[in-house]
């Protein structure tokens, strides 16, 4: 995904960069401060969202995973994940471990191994899903919103897979956000990103089963007086039990610059009844002290936890760590 405004982003990163450096009397009278917030950032402490719900805090891991337009993940089983990038070279995916602990769903550690290269260009990719049963790769991109088929060694299987007539004339940066097969209601999902948004799913012939029109919640902020903004569903992960986990993100940038935020809104959604229930949602921030910036558009089902819990591990977008101020987050969320 590509934001409205995107030289406003990178102009508003820019200018907290050139402020933050501006301002190093100030900065280093807070040093302390800073240094215990990053410590904290990285601690594996959870916060608790509920009886039902554990929001692991996000991390990052510089040293292991490249900077990175991470746009889509999946689950390989194990400890393996695919993961696609909006802005790599080719169309391709990369191959991550992510070790996850048993008992609490904090992400210890994550590598990325090795990148797929595809035999296509890259189609602005921001979905991947993993169908175990055919061990096919399916991705996804805004460029021209079709979903494709891939072996793990990244060759194309030329199956042909229909769009859905509301995804057929999508304007540009509003196309395909969202992929996610589900093994046991042998389901795949996607959707486009803006209002007005369409759900559809697959089955596991890639024959259209069922399509729904999806409300968002209304913004809270106003687009129109931002120097970047962007309001939609960057991701969708389908559930054992035929519910679709929605990510509703809403990304702002002030034209003052300072105050840039994230809010995450996860909703459990039943088709079915076309109804949304609240499972999580946080807001993260980038200011002078505060550069927990998380723009999240890969989500999927992990293991289960010791207890039974799903893990949910999600994936954030950094535009290359952009100046060296944006991270490739990544978090975990536990849910029944």
């Amino acid at each position: 995904m590509k934001y409205s405004g995107l030289s406003g982003l990178k102009a508003a990163i820019v200018s907290l960069s050139l402020f933050a450096t501006t301002s190093s009397v100030f900065a280093s009278t807070f040093s302390v401060f800073a240094s215990t917030s990053s410590s904290l950032a990285s601690s594996s402490a959870t916060i608790q969202a509920d009886d039902n719900v554990t929001t692991t805090r996000q991390r990052s891991f510089a040293k292991t995973v490249p900077a990175g337009d991470y746009s889509g993940i999946a689950w390989l089983g194990g400890d393996k994940y695919v993961v696609v990038s909006d802005k790599s070279a080719n169309e391709g995916f990369y191959i991550f471990t992510i070790d996850i602990d048993s008992v609490t769903g904090n992400i210890r550690n994550v590598v990325c191994e090795d990148f797929v290269e595809c035999d296509k260009g890259n189609s602005d990719l921001e979905g991947i899903a993993w169908m175990p049963e055919r061990g096919w790769i399916l991705m996804c991109g805004e460029k021209d919103n079709i979903i494709r088929a891939y072996n793990r060694n990244g060759k194309s299987i030329g199956v042909d897979i229909p769009k859905n007539f509301a995804h057929t004339n999508l304007p540009g940066n509003s196309g395909l956000e969202s992929l996610s097969y589900n093994a046991a209601t042998k389901r795949l999902w996607t959707c486009n990103e803006t209002a007005p948004i369409t759900l559809v799913a697959y089955d596991d012939a890639f024959n259209i089963r069922e399509s729904y029109s999806y409300a968002m919640d209304a913004p809270k902020k106003n687009g129109t007086k931002a120097a970047a903004y962007a309001h939609g569903v960057s991701e969708v992960c389908a559930m054992d039990d035929g519910s679709l986990l929605v990510l509703e993100r809403e990304f702002y940038v002030p034209k003052a610059k300072i105050g840039s935020s994230v809010v995450c809104k996860l909703y459990r959604y039943n088709p079915s009844k076309q109804q949304k229930s609240l499972v999580e949602e946080w807001k993260t921030r980038l200011n002078l002290l505060a550069r927990s910036l998380a723009n999240y558009e890969g989500m999927c089902l992990g293991p289960r936890l010791a207890d039974g819990r799903r893990v949910v591990v999600m994936i954030a977008d950094s535009q290359s760590q952009y100046k060296g101020i944006l991270k490739d987050w990544l978090r975990t969320i536990c849910i029944e």
